[in-house]
């Protein structure tokens, strides 16, 4: 499975949690080696969003955003793209995320939390970034490995995020340490997890009795009678509206040869195959020595090996490095971030077969080798220049769309306005028929958007920049009509499927009724036999545990609990599910380990009370958010992540 289909599989994974907030210093347990980033349409002082009295700007987002992204293409060796984070909405999840932090941290302000000095203090000579030795590495030493990062912090920007996690700690413990699991639902648990049954299944489709079944004119007019609610027609809404085409406005550009080569050549890296590299070196360490002596001993081992000695023997006689000098100094493949900047510039500048000269950093001197190089190698100009002109052309017609965008809200007030600023810019107002909130828009398409925004609106009042699939848009209500239940004659087709579908429903239940009586008295081994005999399909399946497919029904919480709460050798009473009545019966049961649970108590209890902590401190934020003026700018959040 690939990286890709791994993140298909858990997009869920970015639930609430202080993960974010974190980021200010995890990152700093390995120094990084990340990119600079490109230049984005916009100041990177805009701000993204407001959450009560605190702003999130465009590079704060932004910055988060190229760390996440660098993490998954290191991880997936260049497959993961910033177009296939956004088409999983993980952009929105992390900016969500951040607001929730925000959120977080304005509940703690509100509640009195605080964090001392001293405890700051703690927290960041503990960090095994800031170690060596399992001592502190010294301020200067400290400074230094801040200076690196990229983007580059100082000791005091640091240490208030530090600062902010500890506040946002303190704040979660405070609302959810109370919360613990009993040993009866640790046992229950363990047992819905690890229990297993094996069961034959019957499965009774409505949709396989509507053969046959009628609908009388008295049918479809008592059902009329009974149910005409079910039938009610939204209120809908005609809207006059002013589109921006995003489309348009890329077609009728045409980026010159110059930005084609510029954009090329400032983003290369995008166009270059990721560097693979497996290396070894002889570390000699520096703590409590001569530097200048143990520079020479290097200088020394240096000449040696590439005068034509076995590296792995030299490494095996001189390395301090303890966990590589038996295996002659391999590191195995090197990622970027996995080391210091300085042992990593050295490592890849290096051809295969290559030896360095003895390269300082804060653990000692290192002499290195390239053993495996492959990659590196640049797409060419000629090859990529369709994507980029694509490229460029979209962000052309962005910015364009969103510099319209804003100068037309500067002209709008009424519905008059929007007709003559549209006018002065050579676009056309259009109108589109009556929609019901879930409905296209004619013109516009599907949007939410649009149309929850819309149904705000009093006639005549205009609203905008709306984003829509198709570019912004400023919109008017001019005709509203109100809900209604539409006249029997108008949906008597729709009434009359509607009765057949209850018939064919209940007659599947009746179905399943006369099988249940037929097949109780029928041992397991003749269950399946009997029930083909009676012409019906029998699904059998392997041992299941909860929330797996179950064979002929699929996933389905009503069978299930059915299955599992019926003994075994018993034939249940028909389950209803959708439109399908289900009968079957329990063949075998696995029940869970009592010496498995022993071992595994524990650490389903510690599993047990982080999940239930994290749902009630979620649901806390939740109503605590609902305090806060919240308020998110999608066209700063678009060029964010341009």
């Amino acid at each position: 499975m690939t990286m890709l289909d791994r993140m298909r599989q858990h997009k869920g994974w970015l639930k609430w949690s202080l993960a974010l907030v974190c980021l200010a210093f995890v990152f700093l347990y390995v120094p990084s080696f990340v990119q600079q980033a490109p230049e984005v349409t916009g100041a990177m002082t805009d701000v993204l969003a407001r959450v009560g009295d605190e702003e999130i700007t465009v590079g704060e987002f932004r910055n988060i955003y190229l760390q996440q992204l660098q993490s998954y293409q290191a991880q997936s060796g260049g497959e993961i793209t910033s177009e296939i984070l956004q088409s999983m909405g993980i952009d929105r999840q992390l900016l969500q995320q951040m607001v929730d932090e925000y959120a977080a941290y304005a509940e703690a302000e509100r509640l009195g939390f605080d964090v001392t000095d001293a405890e700051v203090r703690e927290r960041i000579v503990s960090l095994p970034a800031f170690q060596q030795n399992g001592q502190f590495v010294g301020e200067a030493a400290y400074s230094q490995l801040l200076r690196v990062q990229q983007p580059p912090s100082s000791p005091a920007q640091f240490e208030e995020n530090v600062r902010r996690a500890l506040t946002l700690e303190r704040l979660q413990a405070a609302v959810t340490d109370w919360i613990t699991i009993s040993d009866d639902d640790l046992q229950q648990e363990y047992t819905n997890r690890n229990e297993q049954i094996r069961v034959s299944t019957i499965a009774f489709r409505a949709d396989d009795f509507r053969e046959g079944i009628e609908a009388t004119d008295e049918d479809v007019a008592a059902l009329y009678a009974q149910d005409a609610e079910d039938y009610l027609v939204p209120q809908k809404r005609r809207l006059r509206f002013v589109l921006i085409d995003v489309p348009a406005l890329k077609a009728a550009f045409a980026p010159i040869d110059a930005d084609v080569q510029a954009y090329y050549d400032n983003n290369l890296d995008r166009y270059t195959e990721p560097t693979t590299l497996r290396a070894s070196q002889i570390l000699l360490r520096t703590g409590g020595q001569d530097v200048a002596a143990v520079q020479a001993r290097a200088e020394a081992i240096v000449a040696e090996a590439r005068g034509g000695a076995d590296f792995a023997a030299l490494a095996a006689e001189h390395s301090d490095d303890e966990a590589t000098k038996l295996v002659g100094g391999d590191l195995g493949e090197i990622a970027p971030g996995q080391f210091t900047p300085e042992f990593e510039g050295a490592a890849f500048a290096l051809d295969q077969g290559e030896i360095s000269d003895p390269v300082t950093s804060l653990v000692g001197i290192h002499i290195i080798t390239a053993t495996e190089k492959t990659g590196g190698v640049s797409q060419t100009l000629d090859s990529v220049r369709a994507s980029i002109v694509d490229l460029l052309k979209q962000e052309s017609a962005d910015s364009r769309a969103t510099a319209l965008a804003d100068a037309m809200a500067l002209e709008i007030t009424t519905a008059a306005d929007m007709d003559t600023a549209a006018s002065r810019r050579g676009l056309e107002a259009q109108e589109s028929a009556f929609a019901a909130p879930g409905e296209p828009i004619l013109g516009l398409g599907f949007s939410s958007e649009v149309t929850a925004r819309a149904f705000q609106l009093a006639e005549g009042e205009v609203d905008g920049p709306i984003q829509t699939p198709t570019g912004p848009a400023f919109v008017t209500v001019t005709g509203i009509q109100d809900p209604y239940v539409p006249p029997l004659e108008e949906i008597e087709t729709r009434l009359r499927d509607d009765v057949i579908r209850r018939k064919a429903y209940q007659a599947a239940q009746a179905r399943a009724a006369e099988i249940v009586a037929l097949l109780t008295p029928t041992p397991d081994a003749e269950f399946d036999a009997a029930a083909q005999e009676a012409g019906l399909d029998v699904n059998t399946s392997e041992l299941l545990a909860r929330g797996t497919a179950i064979p002929g029904i699929g996933l389905s919480p009503a069978v299930e609990a059915g299955a599992f709460a019926l003994p075994v050798g018993e034939t249940s009473a028909p389950i209803l599910t959708g439109n399908t009545a289900v009968v079957l019966r329990v063949l075998e049961r696995q029940e869970a380990s009592d010496a498995d649970f022993a071992v595994a108590r524990e650490t389903l209890r510690s599993q047990l009370t982080a999940e239930r902590q994290n749902q009630f401190f979620s649901a806390y934020m939740e109503k605590a958010k609902t305090k806060l003026i919240i308020d998110i700018d999608m066209a700063a959040f678009a060029q964010a992540i341009v």
